[in-house]
């Protein structure tokens, strides 16, 4: 997975070099993100008990080259952590994502707003529990508003993005699964080359 990330970063960065320098082309976006979504199916509580809602912290770094006017490429990093992904014994756990896709956005004066469609993968962990750990394909879209600074400097105050994914159940057949939605919300700094 490494290298493919280290694949696809290269030849984005390759591409747009090539391309003419009339305005940035290029968009590396850091910040805080929350995510809300179910950390696992109902097979991991017993009987008819389903996991709620749970909030998980953390960061969202991205990196978006725009290839032609108005239309990119993304690559979009995070990393979410909470106290409480299991509440009997407590547990808690930790969320990454590794998503890639298309991006357009909308340019004006003050700022840009841009949509994106983002496939990839979510890895989940717990130190405490094997069973809440594992690594499925997941997709989202989304968009957000990036605000000007100054001509290479940006504030993005809102990306919201709707996820999908599937999480496994335990205590079924094995491989079995059950598909989860969830929202990512971030915010934070854009900077443009």
């Amino acid at each position: 997975m490494k290298e493919t990330i280290l694949a696809v970063l290269i030849a984005l960065i390759s591409s747009i070099r090539v391309v003419a320098q009339d305005q940035p082309r290029i968009r590396v976006f850091a910040g805080y993100s929350l995510e809300s979504i179910i950390p696992c199916g109902t097979g991991c509580r017993p009987a008819g008990e389903s996991f709620p809602l749970t909030n998980f912290n953390g960061w969202n770094a991205s990196v978006t080259g725009y290839l032609y006017k108005s239309l990119g490429v993304t690559a979009d990093f995070t990393g979410h952590y909470a106290s409480h992904i299991v509440y009997d014994p407590v547990v808690g756990g930790h969320r990454y994502s590794y998503m890639f896709g298309p991006s357009y956005a909308f340019r004006g004066s003050v700022g840009s707003l841009f949509l994106h469609a983002l496939f990839g993968e979510i890895s989940q962990g717990s130190d405490q529990l094997s069973n809440m750990n594992f690594m499925k394909f997941a997709w989202g879209f989304g968009g957000g508003l990036d605000v000007n600074i100054t001509s290479r400097l940006s504030m993005r105050p809102i990306e919201l993005d709707y996820e999908r994914t599937k999480v496994p159940v335990y205590g079924f057949a094995p491989g079995a699964t059950q598909t989860v939605t969830g929202l990512r919300y971030a915010g934070g700094v854009v900077i443009k080359f």
